[in-house]
């Protein structure tokens, strides 16, 4: 997907498009989400952005080195949205729990394509340096060291992200294929050959309810005790 070789001119000279609009960064940002969101990641081109946004391909290098780096500002996008929603909680655990659902449900809901596409990409710009800077005070703030803030910071970003591109891939499923794997758990119990698996069979109504609905809550819920947990005594 990368188009690195060429790099931006000099200069930031102000472009339009064939339709009036004027050319910016934040244009070709918007141009890739839509077209990640509608037609996949895979058909972000110089091309496909140009005429997306009403311009010629090569238009493109004047804002970005080249595609990948519209993919990571794209990334970086998504994060900004989640910290503009965010408000801080009554303490250091309940702002980091709100930050974790204001970012999974930009990911996994709101942009579900765009979600699973970037969700793995170091941006390595403002909002994501901003999200970085936001967590670890909060960690510092439940009393974690510089290192222990580190390791959770990962931790957490890793559940975070992860969790968003499994239900983001789920999310963008064709419909008679989502229904056919939910109608497979719902089906569980009468498949199961009698006796050989008791825990299962037990276990088989209440699977069937809860592998068809997302578990972020109770994941976040456990992620959130378990820091709780961890955390140093407050003085």
């Amino acid at each position: 997907m990368a188009e690195s070789g060429r790099r931006p001119a000099a200069g930031r000279r102000r472009r339009r498009t064939s339709s009036g609009a004027e050319l910016s960064r934040e244009v070709y940002v918007d141009a890739a989400v839509n077209l990640i969101e509608n037609r996949g990641a895979a058909v972000l081109s110089a091309r496909t952005l140009g005429a997306a946004v009403g311009a010629d391909p090569s238009a493109l290098y004047r804002y970005f080195p080249g595609v990948d780096d519209v993919v990571r500002a794209v990334a970086d996008r998504m994060i900004g949205l989640g910290l503009d929603r965010w408000t801080p909680g009554a303490d250091w655990l309940e702002s980091l729990s709100r930050l974790a659902r204001v970012l999974f449900e930009v990911y996994a809901r709101d942009f579900p394509r765009t979600g699973f596409a970037v969700a793995a990409r170091t941006t390595g710009l403002p909002n994501e340096i901003r999200a970085v800077e936001l967590t670890l005070g909060l960690l510092r703030a439940g009393g974690f060291d510089d290192e222990s803030a580190a390791k959770w910071f990962v931790t957490l970003s890793d559940f975070l992200l992860g969790q968003a591109m499994l239900e983001s891939a789920s999310a963008t499923l064709p419909t008679e294929v989502r229904s056919a794997d939910d109608s497979a758990w719902e089906a569980l119990p009468e498949r199961l050959p009698d006796g050989d698996h008791p825990y299962t069979q037990a276990a088989a109504p209440h699977l069937a309810s809860y592998m068809v609905q997302s578990s972020f809550d109770a994941t976040l819920e456990l992620v959130m005790r378990g820091l709780r947990t961890c955390a140093p005594p407050q003085a």
